[in-house]
Order: C-alpha cells, then structure tokens, then sequence
C-alpha cells in the first residue's frame, strides 16, 4: 500500500469552526512518521465570508457547489464528500467533521488496521448535546468553538486508550482507500428512504453511511470497526446549529 493519506474535511458557513477544523488539521495530531499526509478543506456551498477567510489562510481548499443549494443539507454533505474523495490526489484518503477535535495520534492508530479487511473508524466522544451514536460515549469538552476544553479532553483521552478493534460503531472520522471508496459506490446522495435516495420525508430506511458500508462489506468482505486508541472529540451538530440560529 502507497504510505500517503488526504485528511478532508467540509466547511460551509461558520467562521469559528472554520478556524477550529484548521487548527486541527495543522497540528502535529495530523502527521504520521513514515506517511506523506496531506490536508484539504471542501467549501461546501460556503457563504462568501468563509471563502473570503480561507483565502487569508495557508491550507489547501477546494470550492463544490451543489446545484441546488437548498437541497437537503445531507444530500449535499455525502455529494460533497464523494466529490473530495474523486478529486483527491492521494491513493487513501481519512473523511473528518468541522467539529471533530483529535487526540495525539489518531491517525497513526487509524493506519495501523488500514489493511484491506477493515473499515477503520476512530472512537468518539461526544459532547451530549443530542443522542450518541453506537459505542460513543458522551462526556462534555465543550459545545461550541469557543468553549472546548482541549486540555480536558486530550487528558481523557490518553486515559482510556486501549489497542483494540470493537465492531461497528460511527461512521467518521474513517480511513479509505480511495479507489476501492470510488469502486464501491461511493455515498448514495443522501440518505436511504422507502421511495428512494435522498427522498427527504419518506420512510427512513438507512443512512448513506451505513449503506456504503455495508456495500463495501458486501463486496469485499471489508468490517466496520472502530479503533479504540484512534479517540476523537465531535461536538455534535456544529455548523448545522449555527445554520439553524441563523434563519
């Protein structure tokens, strides 16, 4: 397997988690010793003041616009993703959130059962501000930009790392080979409901998320796992609550 990785995350309208996700993808949490790892912003349908603010800082960022941009949010968000993943330059690529905060090495632990036989996930601690996801726990580091505790969490973190793989769990961050994501199928364009997908107001019948996984394990025997050492802070909603505050 090639040893180079794109970290890619969205970012649409906020400022402040424009500035927290930047953060996050130049520290040191995002470099891996013997891996060339790369990092890219997606713009997705991004208001011009977040446009205009990327252009003032040095981070590598790509511009999609969905056709309609009041479709619903999620359509554009698994659109958006796939289209980080083609246009990736890189031969594996790791799909992060705009509210994610990493612990020291995250991503190093997310290789090491980068294989071809697993889908490897990270661990997440959420901050409670709405249902957890399978496996998360919740314990609150923070519910906006400007109240995380990153010394709190990174503490938490280095506490309850343990090397295993639990099975199943959420969905991202998550590491992918990017040719065998595209072969795959990629995300559906939102969501799977009875009439179809991204049919927003149907029957609810599974998420992008777990029907890509499930077609990559279909496949190619490939199992969703969740990596107990690789532990990642998600505050949960994040620029879709300010989206909501501000209409």
């Amino acid at each position: 397997m090639n040893k180079n990785i794109e970290v890619i995350a969205l970012v649409y309208m906020s400022i402040d988690y424009l500035n927290l996700i930047t953060s996050q993808l130049k520290s040191d949490n995002c470099k891996v010793d013997g891996w060339n790892v790369g990092i890219r912003l997606v713009l997705n349908d991004a208001t011009d003041e977040v446009k205009e603010a990327v252009k003032q800082m040095d981070i590598p960022h790509s511009i999609f616009e969905n056709e309609d941009p009041n479709e619903y949010y999620i359509n554009r968000v698994y659109r958006a993703y796939n289209y980080g993943v083609t246009s990736s330059e890189y031969d594996n690529v790791c799909l992060v959130n705009s509210d994610n905060v990493f612990s020291r090495n995250w991503l190093w632990s997310l290789l090491q059962y980068h294989n071809g036989i697993n889908i490897p996930c990270s661990f997440l601690i959420e901050s409670g501000k709405r249902g957890l996801g399978p496996l998360a726990i919740a314990k609150n580091f923070g519910r906006t930009p400007s109240t995380i505790d990153f010394k709190g969490f990174e503490d938490f973190a280095d506490g309850m790392k343990i090397n295993v793989l639990r099975e199943n769990g959420l969905y991202m961050p998550c590491v992918f080979e990017k040719s065998r994501f595209v072969e795959g199928g990629m995300y559906p364009e939102g969501n799977v409901y009875a009439t179809g997908i991204g049919n927003f107001g149907d029957r609810f019948v599974e998420s992008g998320d777990v029907h890509l996984f499930n077609r990559l394990k279909q496949n190619y025997n490939m199992k969703h796992v969740s990596v107990m050492n690789s532990i990642v802070y998600h505050v949960q909603e994040g620029e879709l609550d300010e989206s909501k505050n501000k209409t």
